[in-house]
Parts: C-alpha cells; structure tokens; sequence
C-alpha cells in the first residue's frame, strides 16, 4: 500500500469524501492487467500506475509507479511517500537494507504467493534522469491488524529527521522511527514500511 505526508499537512493513507482530497479515481483501468489513478490533494498531484506481465503460478510480476508533481510556484514543499507491505496472520516479511538505512527490498512468504520479493528503486528526476535526492527512513513493526496500519505509522513518526540537499537548505521532517508498535495492543502480523522524502 501506500500513504503519503506533505510536512505541515495530514497523513494521508486512504481518500474519502469530506477529507479535503479534491480530486480521486481511476483514468485507465482494464480490471486485470494494468491501471492508472490521479489523486489531487492540496496542491500536489499523485499519479500511480500499474502493469502486470501474467506468468508463473502466482499471478505474474507487477511493476507500479508513483509520479508526484506540484500545482503552484514558491519553494517545493517536502513530501513522504510511505511505501508498505504487511501480513495480517500469516506470513512472514524480512527487510532488504541498503546502508543500514533505505529498505531496498522485502523478502516474504504467504500462504497464496509462496515466496516473493518486492523491490524499492530508487526516485528519478522528471523524464527518468538521474537519482533524485531522497532521505530514507524504514519502519518494522508487529502490528494488531491492518485496520490499524494508519494509527501505527502515526504514532510512530518523529521530528527528528533532517532533509538535507548537496547545496539547499537543511528541512526538519517526521520520520517513522525503525521499530515500533501500538502499546498495549499485541500484534497479529507484520508491518516493513518504506519512507522516501523528497522534494
């Protein structure tokens, strides 16, 4: 899944009417192999997309994408995409670090898949060139159920990060902490959860 946070905004994980979301849906969608959604949330424009090649006998590679652009001029604003992956009972996750600090990866296992892995790129400029500058931050917790993934990240962000740019000026942001979970609450499956901000 994903969730996203424009620093001085809202966590954003799901759209629904009355929560400011101007804009949401489905462009392109053939129900089976490949879609694009448009979501416009206060001046930013996220586009994801997703094709699956069929093959195998889990149902094929999927490959997703996610664009982000600004509407409107003055200094870009930070942004975090919180790219996740969990289990609700069943399964097993196991993270794939690059540098001790950007979650490359997710190696797992489910009862519907077998193995699989999922792989994080890292951000491109506009047109695809070059790496953008990005700051990492990974999160691995047990989690009480998926209902309660958005409450889990929350509670596990902190202002403790810093954006900084070869150039540009140093940002604070809320950065999820490595290892959490929801006091009181005893997990029912897994939560890795990958942070990219950029601007």
């Amino acid at each position: 899944g994903l969730m996203w946070l424009q620093h001085g905004g809202n966590l954003r994980h799901t759209c629904e009417q009355n929560d400011g979301v101007s804009r949401y849906g489905w462009l392109m969608h053939d129900g089976e192999n490949f879609g694009v959604q448009e979501i416009r949330d206060e001046g930013l424009v996220l586009r994801t997309e997703f094709v699956k090649q069929p093959g195998g006998d889990h149902g094929g590679d999927w490959s997703w994408r996610v664009t982000v652009k600004t509407e409107g001029k003055g200094l870009a604003p930070l942004l975090s995409l919180f790219f996740y992956v969990a289990t609700d009972g069943q399964g097993t996750l196991r993270p794939v670090l690059e540098n001790g600090t950007r979650l490359a990866a997710v190696a797992g296992t489910a009862e519907e898949l077998g193995d699989f892995t999922l792989t994080f790129l890292p951000p491109t400029g506009e047109g695809g060139e070059g790496p953008k500058y990005a700051s990492y931050n990974f999160l691995a917790a047990g989690v009480p159920g998926l209902h309660r993934l958005t409450d889990l990240v929350r509670h596990s962000l902190r202002e403790s990060s810093v954006f900084s740019p070869p150039g540009r000026p140093r940002r604070r942001f809320f950065g999820v902490s490595s290892t959490g979970g929801l006091p009181g609450e005893p997990p029912r499956g897994q939560l890795l959860l990958h942070q990219v901000t950029l601007e």
